[in-house]
């Protein structure tokens, strides 16, 4: 009896099987998640009732397409091109089945119709991981859609030697086929808020992310309520139309129209700015929380919808967004519907010094741990996610924002520190909410901004990023001490983001490789970047290469050269990501802002265009005046994606210990998918760590199959062929020892 209690011990902790929901947090030293990715479309019921006197069995599990009936306040449901009344849907024990009492099985989203999406196991977004650090994390993932390949990246995690699992598709790997399988396995090493996505194409835009949770194992008393918020600008249409519908690619007509169907590309007068500036050549239709949204159309009534509501006890005094921004273009404002303050209390999975102010501006991929008090003699709060921006058009007159209510309320039966949903019918009536106004009567506005990448917006200050500090109580969770600010770095690298020849970096555009970096860089068949592309801009493999071990110190721009005023409006904001990776945020300056208006009108004096180009498209610091400028402080924050302000910079550096070749992109989706992103190359010259091992199991793409090369497997990378029976080494020896002794 004691060897079998000990074997079931030594087991894996599986979380959900194939199409289940996978809703606890995962508490064992291994744990497994067995996914299927599926297409779906919103706006759709799925159950097993339907199916009696069809051509289908009884019981089979169904999507059916449902339209809201505002005439009878319920659904219709579509089937087999017949209108069938929801009266006669009829479950097994005689009852009605009405979509309305089954709120868990509709797929609505923001409300809109037949919008084509990724879900994993039935869900978007997809399943909250929440385990413990160190823990061994597989993810075994079986795609059943019929046409589109994909992968998943684990954004912020360092997959320290352990490259080939980041899930960079044409970098890392091969993207998974249609039909096929693959197991993702992972040491969940570094602490904190963090996420997962698709990382091929655009197709974040269409669900496929979720949240990754890691643990501390102090973080289990810590007298708080919290739960994950995945927040996402979102579209009625789904990513193969957006990328058809680019709204980059002008006609014959001189740039007045837009290809595609024009209906997501709007005119400049329709668009979002802040500061003057422009935040994306796309109109968004929606804000999603959790998977959840409600459309307004132009006569601000709303879709019907589902929408989540959190309940927490009696006693609960604050409550903790682990909040992650898995957007598309548009950054995200978030904020208290009464004006209650907010705290940003750890960024990017790092704890940081806590830092209060009115609303809180999140860029796409960034993820934050916002607190907000709920004092006991208060029943309910409301939070708002809404898109950022200041004003719309190019006057920046105020528009409309798509946003989507976050409500917290009481309940006598939940347990102290819990927080449970709610799922609730959100029917069309209006209920629009006072605007945020970033301008206020008075001369000098209180209100702060945080996170922000600008000295002010509006009348309002902001707390920028170089405004945090570490928390010091949390340093010893670093593996490694983050870099000095008083350490010369090795190298200085100047990297320069502009839509000079298109969305490009150092004017070129990231043209990804063949075949994934299987036999290394100098071995993989690429694009190479000639002394023409470097001076004129075009598409190659842009890679930087440095040596492991090396300080590394990032100079990023986003500048456009002044004479170039034809370009005005392609001045943007950027969010960058690096893989594998978090570095120290040192530095951050600003363009010049009129005064009276507060617009942006020129770029930061610390930089400027290299030889005067017109095009920019590789910008030089100033030594002198950054030096002059310089924090000496050495408590700035980590993280591992960073707003570059328009017309301005950001400085940050890292130790480059993690060898492999690592994406550094612009985290904007449709910036990326066009071409601004490069390559990082950490060569290992004494192992040729990644190159030197590689699994067995990866995918293949063209002509080269994985395994064909695999060799010298690392330990970590071996748990891909272990099935659902996964053994702890300690557990095994005991029971091996107690059988011994007891037979």
């Amino acid at each position: 009896m004691i060897v079998f209690l000990l074997l079931a011990l030594a087991q894996a902790e599986v979380i959900c099987d194939y199409d289940e929901p996978c809703l606890k947090a995962c508490t064992d030293t291994v744990c497994e998640y067995y996914w299927n990715i599926e297409n779906r479309f919103s706006q759709t019921w799925r159950t097993t009732d339907f199916g009696e006197n069809r051509s289908y069995p009884k019981g089979a599990l169904r999507d059916f397409p449902i339209q809201w009936n505002k005439t009878k306040n319920n659904f219709d449901i579509i089937q087999e091109g017949i209108n069938v009344d929801v009266n006669e849907v009829i479950d097994e024990n005689g009852n009605v089945r009405d979509p309305l009492d089954d709120l868990e099985n509709l797929l609505l989203l923001d409300g809109q119709r037949m919008r084509k999406v990724i879900t994993i196991n039935g869900q978007i977004p997809g399943p909250n991981i929440i385990v413990n650090k160190g823990a061994l994390v597989k993810i075994h993932v079986k795609s059943t859609m019929h046409e589109e390949s994909f992968t998943l990246h684990w954004h912020g995690l360092h997959q320290l030697d352990n490259y080939w699992n980041d899930g960079a598709a044409m970098v890392s790997q091969c993207p998974i086929d249609a039909h096929n399988e693959f197991t993702y396995v992972m040491r969940a090493e570094n602490s904190g808020t963090h996420w997962y996505h698709s990382h091929y194409i655009i197709q974040r835009a269409d669900g496929l992310h979720g949240a990754f949770i890691i643990l501390e194992e102090d973080e289990k008393d810590e007298e708080i309520s919290w739960m994950p918020l995945v927040v996402t600008d979102w579209w009625n249409t789904d990513s193969t139309f957006l990328a058809g519908n680019d709204p980059y690619r002008y006609g014959n007509t001189l740039g007045k129209r837009m290809t595609g169907s024009g209906l997501k590309a709007c005119r400049t007068d329709e668009k979002s700015f802040m500061t003057g500036v422009k935040m994306s050549t796309f109109c968004v239709d929606s804000i999603v929380a959790n998977g959840r949204g409600q459309y307004r159309t132009n006569e601000d009534e709303f879709e019907f919808s589902v929408l989540e509501e959190y309940r927490v006890s009696k006693t609960t005094t604050r409550i903790q967004l682990k909040t992650i921004h898995a957007g598309f273009e548009h950054p995200i404002l978030v904020r208290a519907v009464d004006g209650r303050k907010l705290t940003i209390t750890a960024q990017d999975g790092r704890r940081v010094l806590p830092e209060e102010g009115d609303g809180i501006f999140m860029g796409v991929g960034e993820t934050l741990n916002i607190e907000v008090d709920f004092p006991l003699e208060e029943e309910w709060i409301e939070l708002i996610a809404e898109v950022m921006f200041e004003g719309i058009g190019k006057k920046s007159e105020y528009h409309e924002k798509p946003y989507v209510k976050i409500t917290f309320s009481r309940d006598a039966s939940v347990s102290q520190f819990e927080i449970k949903k709610q799922l609730v019918a959100a029917y069309p009536e209006s209920n629009v909410v006072e605007p945020f106004s970033f301008h206020t009567e008075n001369e000098v506005s209180e209100k702060v901004l945080l996170n922000c990448p600008a000295k002010t917006i509006g009348d309002m200050s902001c707390k920028t990023v170089v405004d945090f500090k570490r928390d010091p109580k949390y340093e010893s969770r670093f593996a490694n001490p983050p870099p000095s600010i008083e350490e010369k770095p090795d190298r200085v690298i100047d990297v320069n983001m502009n839509f000079a020849i298109g969305p490009a970096i150092n004017g070129l555009e990231f043209k990804y490789p063949e075949t994934p970096f299987f036999f290394g860089v100098e071995n993989t068949e690429k694009t190479q970047c000639t002394a023409a592309m470097i001076a004129d801009g075009g598409h190659c493999t842009q890679i930087i290469e440095v040596k492991k071990g090396e300080l590394v110190e990032f100079r990023v721009t986003a500048a456009e050269h002044l004479e170039n005023m034809a370009r005005r409006w392609q001045w943007t904001y950027h969010g960058i990501h690096l893989h594998g990776y978090e570095f120290v945020v040192t530095d951050i300056g600003f363009g010049v802002a009129n005064q009276t208006t507060g617009f942006i009108e020129q770029i930061n004096p610390v930089i400027h265009c290299k030889d005067d180009q017109i095009k920019c498209n590789r910008a030089k610091f100033d030594d002198q005046m950054l030096e002059n400028i310089r924090s000496d402080r050495d408590d700035h924050i980590l993280k591992n994606t960073v707003i570059v302000p328009a017309m301005g910079y950001v400085v940050f550096r890292l130790r480059a210990n993690n060898p492999g070749v690592w994406p550094f992109h612009c985290h904007q989706l449709f910036h990326n998918y066009e071409g601004m992103a490069v390559a990082l190359f950490v060569k290992d010259e004494e192992e040729n760590k990644p190159f030197s091992y590689l699994p067995k199991e990866m995918p293949r793409c063209h002509n080269y199959h994985p395994k064909d090369i695999a060799i010298n497997e690392e330990p970590i990378l071996r748990t891909n062929s272990m099935n659902k029976t996964q053994f702890s080494p300690l557990l095994f020896a005991l029971t091996v020892f107690l059988f011994h002794y007891i037979y």
